[in-house]
């Protein structure tokens, strides 16, 4: 009934008809060809190897009978087939169910080898998962299909994607403590938002165009954190300058160890108890300086307050220098060098400590230059001054270089627009909240590095879910013949 020397000797054809294609025909073709045939034909010939494995497992075939932990005893009743779609190709598998009227069904093979709920081999899965973490639905549909030959549903995919993901804040909860030999005195907690657009809610209305100013979706904010630790640089103001001016970092400029990528759809506070629990998992006794790194978003400040006590709070330096740049065009032309010299000069002010004067010498220029500035050049001067008066407490620049900490919030930067926009704002790319926040979190996975281990972790705890409570044992009683119905 079940066949492993069959299903060997099949493989063992195809492996032979391959040799012998590459000793004949094989050389008057151009590699191209040969390659090819060489990978379609050896899938079938892998598919072959696959199923000898299953057959060796005659079905899971454990006696005539088995007893549950709760008692209840259920007969051999018949094979049961399911189909399994791998990378090599699909098979039809045939399990021994065992069953009684009023309890539920047992097939032991299930269970004995982790069979996945779904037809998808667990292999197929995390390829699946990993490439839509990285790309568009379509595109890694797309380069399956074209690599492997069959089609699988997208949502499927999204599926798949959707229950992996619940795993990933439980996965990184249980991480330990990275090796004290890879990480560095400073513990950087970097925070930023990034709009995801969202398919609105209720029935979609089919109209051809929309109205001025309508759109078929909204924005809704991912947070994204990142988390790391650094060694501490002390600087100097004109270091600080230097580097703006030439706009490139010193190659002694120390890197970001062991740092770690999460997006939320959750809101703010969710973000920032994440960020809490990470660094209280990473400095357990609280020996490291503690930094949080942001822009200016009052939303964002007001979380953090609330959430991380005894970090220093750091106004992203670049966002300020963003503002400087606004105030020198109202002045001079864009690109000009005079523009350069007036941000310079202010710059340098800041990473001194004097962020009082920045303020009040652009307050002089609005009231002694107030009578011959355009309307909106007023509102551009009014603006910066109040972002520098109500972020002066985090630009603190002096002590912060002195003291070695970062002052950019290039990490987190970076998370948004490698984790958050180029795969969420694809052209035409609408989302739901759930697939939204499924992807996000695979794709933080995957720009972790800890893409296999998480794999390993998902396919655990998906075998507890689904065989965690059918714990049996066979029953000794006399063997009969077996059907296979």
């Amino acid at each position: 009934m079940f066949d492993v020397e069959k299903s060997i000797a099949d493989a063992q054809e195809k492996f032979n008809r391959l040799a012998q294609y590459v000793r004949t025909e094989g050389q008057c073709e151009e590699a191209y060809v040969v390659e090819r045939r060489l990978f379609q034909e050896g899938m079938k010939m892998l598919l072959d190897l696959l199923a000898a494995y299953f057959e060796g497992k005659e079905g899971g075939d454990v006696g005539q009978a088995i007893e549950t932990q709760s008692g209840e005893r259920l007969g051999r009743e018949r094979l049961k087939p399911c189909q399994y779609l791998t990378v090599f190709g699909e098979l039809r598998l045939r399990r021994w169910y065992y069953h009684e009227d009023g309890a539920s069904g047992v097939s032991p093979l299930d269970a004995d080898v982790n069979l996945p709920q779904r037809k998808y081999s667990y292999f197929l899965q995390e390829l699946l998962g990993h490439r839509v973490g990285r790309m568009a639905y379509d595109d890694a549909l797309g380069e399956v299909e074209q690599v492997f030959g069959f089609h699988v549903h997208k949502h499927s995919v999204e599926d798949i994607a959707s229950e992996a993901a619940r795993d990933v804040d439980s996965y990184y909860e249980e991480q330990g403590t990275p090796p004290p030999g890879s990480e560095a005195e400073v513990l950087v907690a970097a925070v930023d938002g990034k709009g995801v657009p969202i398919l609105k809610d209720g029935p979609a209305e089919h109209r051809v165009r929309l109205r001025k100013g309508e759109k078929r979706s909204r924005k809704k904010e991912a947070v994204v954190s990142a988390v790391y630790t650094i060694a501490a640089q002390p600087r100097t103001a004109e270091d600080v300058v230097r580097e703006v001016r030439e706009r490139q970092s010193p190659p002694q400029r120390p890197k970001p160890q062991n740092k770690r990528l999460r997006a939320t759809l959750k809101g703010k506070t969710d973000a920032f108890e994440w960020v809490r629990r990470e660094v209280d998992r990473r400095d357990p006794e609280q020996t490291k300086h503690r930094v949080c790194l942001m822009d200016g978003s009052r939303g964002l400040w007001k979380a953090a307050l609330e959430t991380l006590p005894g970090f220093t709070f750091i106004l992203d330096l670049f966002h300020a220098l963003e503002y400087l740049w606004k105030a020198a065009y109202v002045f001079h032309a864009e690109g000009s060098d005079e523009a350069e010299t007036f941000v310079q000069e202010r710059l340098r002010m800041l990473l001194e400590g004097k962020v009082g004067y920045v303020i009040g010498g652009l307050r002089q220029r609005l009231t002694k230059h107030g009578d011959t500035l355009r309307k909106s050049q007023r509102k551009v001067l009014e603006t910066v001054i109040g972002y520098y008066d109500a972020n002066r407490r985090w630009m603190r620049y002096d002590d912060y270089i002195a003291a070695g900490y970062p002052i950019g919030s290039g990490a987190v930067e970076g998370a948004c627009r490698h984790l958050v926009k180029e795969r969420m704002e694809g052209s035409g790319m609408r989302w739901t909240v759930g697939g939204a926040a499924a992807v996000l979190q695979l794709r933080a996975v995957v720009l972790n590095g800890d893409w296999e281990a998480f794999w390993a972790f998902h396919m655990r705890h998906e075998a507890k879910r689904r065989f965690g409570t059918q714990a049996w044992t066979p029953l000794q009683v006399p063997e009969l013949k077996k059907e296979a119905g």
